[in-house]
């Protein structure tokens, strides 16, 4: 037991020391003891010496060793508590540094708010004011989202919703509703008209059927704003100049040289919005000489009979219904009527034709009608008809509408010079079925009959004349045949 005590006072040098010591005693033991060990005396002493100082070795190293075995078992016990303090005893992380699990969320009663997603958004097509509204709603389980109107017809989803407000119709509340099995909750909103609409313009007139270089006409631009905002107006033209380019009728001096010209109007309304048109006017040169306004063919003329040469038709005094009454349907000049192409082709005793060539050439149509057996008679009523038209493509698409105007080209086929003729306007037409009974009409026979005149031309021409450049016929042709003018007379 003191034995025991004792080791326990040695230090760690002392054992240090001894093991270093031991050691160099044996390798001293080792160098010498075969020479000792031949000496029965020296050998005999020398086992026991070697016993006694091994054993004290063997104790001190094992001592030493068990020390050095506590030492590491009691780090390896420490270093395990910490790994306990972070790991936990399992492994597993300590409960204290974890954040404790929470429970599984509870259902939510639903909420909806509905807010302006886009727009509003305006539509020429349908003249609409759109607007696309969403709602956000929360809730658990998800909400199902009904509106009150949807003019997309669910195709936006189902948590938007489409609405096109009408002038008729400018203001519309829409209602959603979001519901769940705890509860349905409501929501509104209401919408107005917040469009702007451009605005509109029907047609650019000029104060003459046909234009001549070197001239001055107004051009006027009827126009309107769907929102009654006030508007403002800028002219262009091709050529030629404007008196004023800002004003709804300006004045246009014409340009020096014949040709197409484009007239260009742009309507602006007070919010910004604007609107353009633009159309091509045909601009002539001067006035035909006046030898191609006698009453004598001109000297272009081709050999066709003279101009009181008899048609097939009946006499021009035949009356329908015998010489006594006073109803007349006028025979006409066959050979004398057809159209022109400007700059282009003559088609006399063809079919009366208006509007544009495969040329992009305006074309106007001649009529010729016998009025010899007129003379002195006072005219009560008169009416021009075209019925059955050949239309070519759609000429008012571009186009305002088909003028009937008086001229006088005399006794004889037209030719080219008969294009620029002055007339006098009698009505315009938007239907190619054409009846005319105006005063107008029935005053100017009066006049020619007045006059001693053989001949009460008309010619026919769209407003303008111009062409949309397409390189195909548009225009209405008429058969001599399908043209009539019925007079009653006393």
């Amino acid at each position: 037991m003191s034995q025991h005590a004792k080791k326990r006072k040695i230090s760690k040098i002392d054992s240090i020391l001894i093991s270093i010591f031991s050691i160099i005693g044996i390798i001293a033991l080792l160098s010498w003891s075969w020479l000792l060990l031949y000496n029965p005396f020296i050998s005999d002493r020398a086992g026991l010496f070697i016993r006694g100082h091994l054993s004290r070795i063997f104790t001190a190293s094992e001592y030493i060793d068990e020390l050095e075995s506590a030492n590491s078992s009691n780090q390896q016990t420490s270093d395990n508590n910490q790994d306990q303090d972070v790991l936990g005893p399992e492994g597993s992380i300590d409960k204290k540094n974890q954040s404790e699990d929470t429970p599984e969320s509870a259902d939510e009663k639903p909420t909806i708010r509905l807010q302006i997603y886009e727009g509003p958004v305006y539509s020429a097509s349908d003249d609409s004011c759109s607007y696309i509204v969403i709602a956000l709603v929360t809730g658990k389980p998800s909400p199902a989202v009904k509106f009150s109107k949807d003019d997309s017809s669910g195709s936006l989803g189902s948590d938007k919703s489409k609405i096109s407000l009408k002038r008729n119709l400018r203001t519309y509340t829409l209602t959603a509703t979001a519901s769940n099995s705890l509860g349905t909750v409501m929501d509104s909103i209401t919408l107005n008209w917040g469009c702007n609409s451009s605005p509109q313009i029907s047609e650019i007139k000029l104060s003459s059927d046909i234009i001549y270089v070197n001239k001055q006409y107004e051009i006027t631009a009827v126009a309107s704003d769907p929102d009654r905002d006030t508007i403002t107006y800028k002219w262009s033209v091709g050529g030629g100049s404007l008196e004023d380019d800002s004003m709804q009728t300006v004045k246009w001096n014409t340009p020096s040289e014949s040709g197409d010209y484009e007239i260009k109007i742009i309507v602006k309304d007070s919010s910004g919005a604007n609107t353009a048109k633009t159309i091509s006017v045909y601009v002539g040169d001067v006035e035909a000489p006046e030898t191609t306004q006698a009453t004598s063919p001109p000297p272009t003329a081709t050999t066709e009979p003279p101009a009181t040469a008899a048609t097939t038709e009946p006499p021009a005094a035949t009356t329908t219904t015998g010489p006594q009454q006073d109803n007349f349907n006028l025979s006409k000049k066959t050979d004398e009527g057809g159209y022109l192409e400007y700059g282009g082709k003559t088609y006399p005793g063809g079919n009366v034709y208006a509007g544009d060539s495969t040329n992009n050439k305006p074309c106007m149509g001649f009529i010729s009608f016998d009025i010899t057996g007129l003379s002195g008679k006072t005219v009560v009523s008169a009416s021009l008809t075209f019925s059955g038209a050949a239309v070519h493509d759609n000429p008012l698409s571009y186009l305002d509408s088909l003028w009937i105007n008086v001229v006088e080209w005399g006794a004889g086929p037209i030719v080219q010079g008969d294009f620029y003729l002055m007339g006098v306007a009698v009505q315009s037409f938007t239907d190619p079925s054409i009846t005319c009974s105006t005063e107008t009409l029935k005053s100017e026979l009066q006049k020619a009959i007045n006059a001693g005149k053989s001949r009460f031309q008309i010619r026919v021409h769209f407003s303008g004349p111009c062409t949309d450049n397409d390189s195909k016929q548009d225009g209405w042709e008429y058969a001599q045949a399908n043209i009539n003018l019925n007079a009653t007379v006393r």
